[in-house]
C-alpha cells in the first residue's frame, strides 16, 4: 500500500474532526438539535481505499482524537469508531460499487456506532441511556450521514483517484 493513501485518509479524518467540533459542534449547525456524525461517515467512506489493518487503526486514532477534544470518558469514541471501522472493512466489498448500498450501509453502520457508544457509555457510568431525547440522538446522526454520504464519498473518491505523474501529462 502506498503511504499517500494513508496520509489522505488521515487528513480526511482530521478535517472531519475539525468540522464536527466547530461547524457542527455546540452552538453550530445542528438540524433538529442533532449534528451528523461526520467522523463516522469519513471512517466508513475511506474503507474501500485503505487496507484493513490501517483502516482499523485509523478508526481507533480518530476516536482517541475525539475523546481528547471532548470532555467524556477517554476511550469511548475510540472503541466505537474501531468497531465501525472493523464493520465497514468487513462489508466494504458489498457496498464499494453501489451508491444505494453505500447509503444504506452508511445509515446502518452509523446507527450501529451510535448504539455502541450509548451501550459503552452506560457501561462505563455515563448514564447515556438515561438521557432525554435519546432516540433522536441515535437515529438523526444516521439520517444526516445517509444524506451526506454521496457528496462525502464523491470527495473521497476524487481524493483517492490515482494521479498521472508522468512528464508527458
Amino acid at each position: 500500500m502506498r503511504r499517500s493513501r494513508i496520509v489522505i485518509a488521515f487528513a480526511a479524518v482530521v478535517i472531519a474532526i475539525v468540522l464536527q467540533t466547530t461547524v457542527f459542534g455546540a452552538g453550530g449547525i445542528q438540524p433538529f438539535g442533532v449534528a451528523p456524525a461526520l467522523v463516522t461517515l469519513v471512517i466508513i467512506g475511506v474503507a474501500p481505499y485503505i487496507e484493513a489493518e490501517y483502516h482499523i487503526l485509523l478508526g481507533f486514532t480518530a476516536g482517541i482524537l475525539i475523546d481528547l477534544i471532548g470532555s467524556g470518558t477517554l476511550g469511548l469514541w475510540a472503541m466505537t469508531l474501531t468497531v465501525v471501522a472493523f464493520a465497514s472493512t468487513a462489508l466494504r466489498a458489498r457496498y464499494a460499487d453501489s451508491i444505494v448500498l453505500s447509503i444504506v450501509f452508511t445509515f446502518a453502520l452509523t446507527l450501529g456506532g451510535q448504539l455502541v457508544y450509548v451501550f459503552l457509555g452506560t457501561l462505563f457510568g455515563q448514564e447515556t441511556a438515561a438521557e432525554p431525547d435519546l432516540v433522536p440522538k441515535i437515529i438523526l446522526p444516521a439520517v444526516w450521514n445517509a444524506l451526506l454520504a454521496y457528496p462525502v464519498f464523491w470527495i473521497l473518491r476524487v481524493a483517492f483517484r490515482p494521479r498521472d505523474r508522468s512528464w508527458t501529462a
